[in-house]
């Protein structure tokens, strides 16, 4: 079976200081606070049988981007990139133009869910950067949490043909055990056509005492939302270190998407969206 891994980060903490590492509980930290490499992920990609890749921006700066672009470049596993971009610069054109020089730049995100407004997206500015993205058909990734999902309708009301995913199925409480307004929302999303969501980031949300039984509860909600047609395997690491293992991730993901048909959860529909 083919893998598409549609969600990692790479970071090297000499080039770059990443500081949402050291704003994370102390146990978490420690135990990502190092740098990841292409070199440390060749090994496990190997390990675990994942064929393909898409490394995802995790420092707010188009100097990560590149960073990610010329290593993207040199590498047969990381089929795309996904980078940031300033989407309130006028001059947006500029750097997406730099972007698409490139063969594996493949989406834009921002993290939104640490802007200090939590309607950040609606900024007429911001807006106007999406409209871009949608103009030039670039992906954007939706990095938010449950409080966030509300103003996605309103994107899509602006911007209907913005093609999108949601990622970490937008970090639900799972360790509160709290379903509402999230589910709600995530099924009323699910009907815009271009929006897709990413089944990933979810150990993170979760603590040591709860069981998949528990995870299945949010993760069967989303796939009966979005289809077997809008949902994508990722991996999150190094992230998901702060829980469990790359290996537990993936075998995590098997567990939780048996329903689904296994080539187009965690190849095709990942390829569809970033790739072709």
């Amino acid at each position: 079976m083919n893998i598409l891994d549609t969600h990692h980060h790479l970071w090297d903490l000499s080039l770059r200081s990443y500081d949402w590492i050291t704003e994370l509980p102390e146990n978490e930290s420690i135990k990502i606070n190092r740098n990841f490499l292409i070199s440390d992920l060749d090994v496990l990609t190997d390990e675990n049988n994942v064929t393909g890749t898409i490394c995802v921006q995790a420092h707010q700066s188009e100097e990560e981007a590149l960073w990610l672009l010329e290593i993207a470049k040199n590498s047969n596993l990381i089929k795309g990139v996904v980078c940031w971009v300033d989407l309130k610069n006028t001059n947006i054109g500029y750097s997406l133009d730099k972007y698409q020089t490139y063969d594996k730049f493949c989406g834009i995100r921002h993290v939104w869910h640490d802007e200090k407004n939590e309607d950040w997206i609606l900024d007429p500015k911001v807006i106007s950067g999406l409209k871009t993205l949608s103009e030039r058909q670039i992906n954007f990734d939706f990095l938010v949490r449950p409080n966030h999902l509300k103003y996605i309708f309103e994107v899509y009301e602006k911007i209907p043909k913005l093609n999108g995913v949601i990622d970490h199925i937008a970090k639900p409480k799972i360790i509160e055990n709290i379903f509402e307004p999230w589910a709600e929302n995530i099924s009323e999303l699910s009907k815009i056509d271009s929006l897709n969501c990413k089944i990933s980031g979810m150990v993170e949300e979760m603590n040591e005492s709860q069981g998949i039984s528990i995870l299945k509860n949010y993760t069967d909600h989303v796939i009966k939302s979005f289809g077997d047609g809008k949902v994508m395997y990722g991996s999150n690491w190094p992230v998901c270190l702060t829980k469990k293992s790359y290996s537990e991730v993936l075998e995590i993901a098997k567990t939780v998407s048996s329903n689904l048909n296994p080539e187009k959860f965690f190849y095709t529909n990942g390829k569809s969206f970033y790739l072709d």
